[in-house]
């Protein structure tokens, strides 16, 4: 993957029309912040009054314009090798003009891509595709919202607690400690979050750890050891048991894999 251009906060005037076509394989990331009006190929225009994103890719030509007195929006253009399959580990399909209830979160993932796009570190490119799929995640969240938020009032505080785990992985994470944040009972937490997200909340703090771990292994040269008290783990033997579970081989065999 490679971060080409990203741009933040850019507003244009009730005249502001433009065509966009991505160049070579470039995918282009439109996150929409005020109304909008998308005409695709010479169709039908898409109108969102709300906030919206939309993944376009290098095959289709759309035009852009506001839908009131000013467009306010973002924009992270990519390259990435199968970009479909990419977008599809987060249920979120190119061309396609999403609902947004709120960009706060996108917004601080956002700032840290910037951050890191005029980072001169070796690494920058690594962290830059972990964050991709962190931004890319908490949107796939808010589709998802769409059809389960009506039916359960936790669903923000639950985005919430998933985004502090993704966020601090470190951190000993329990269902017991969560349950007590949002005064739910043990079992009715369990059973929300695993309608939310598809996956229980243990599962997803190991996961948030691995992931972290899968990271660290590829970026930087820390021991084994070091990275399993980086993950939150106090145990050595434990965290390369999870390790090897969840992905297949221990970490060791990982790093020289990925290198």
């Amino acid at each position: 993957m490679n971060i080409t251009d990203i741009c933040l906060n850019c507003k244009k005037d009730e005249f502001y029309r433009k065509t966009v076509k991505n160049n070579t394989d470039i995918l282009s990331l439109y996150i929409f912040k005020s109304g909008v009006i998308i005409r695709n190929n010479d169709k039908e225009d898409i109108y969102k009054k709300e906030k919206s994103f939309i993944v376009t890719d290098q095959n289709t030509s759309y035009t852009i314009s506001a839908t009131g007195e000013y467009l306010i929006f973002d924009k992270i253009s990519f390259t990435i090798s199968d970009a479909i399959n990419f977008l599809s580990s987060f249920n979120i399909s190119v061309n396609t003009l999403y609902s947004l209830s709120t960009t706060e979160k996108a917004d601080i993932t956002l700032q840290n891509m910037l951050g890191e796009f005029y980072n001169a570190q070796i690494h920058k490119n690594d962290m830059l595709k972990h964050l991709l799929g962190h931004l890319l995640a908490n949107l796939a969240d808010q589709i998802k919202a769409e059809t389960f938020v009506s039916n359960c009032p936790y669903y923000d505080k639950l985005l919430e607690i998933r985004h502090d785990i993704y966020s601090r992985p470190s951190e000993k994470w329990t269902v017991d400690i969560i349950c007590k944040q949002i005064n739910l009972s043990r079992s009715y937490f369990q059973l929300l979050y695993r309608e939310a997200f598809g996956i229980t909340c243990i599962n997803d703090v190991i996961e948030s750890k691995i992931s972290l771990a899968c990271n660290l292994l590829e970026n930087t040269s820390n021991t084994v050891s070091s990275i399993a008290k980086q993950c939150g783990y106090d145990n050595d033997v434990h965290f390369m048991r999870q390790f090897k579970k969840n992905r297949g081989c221990t970490p060791s065999e990982y790093r020289k894999k990925e290198h």
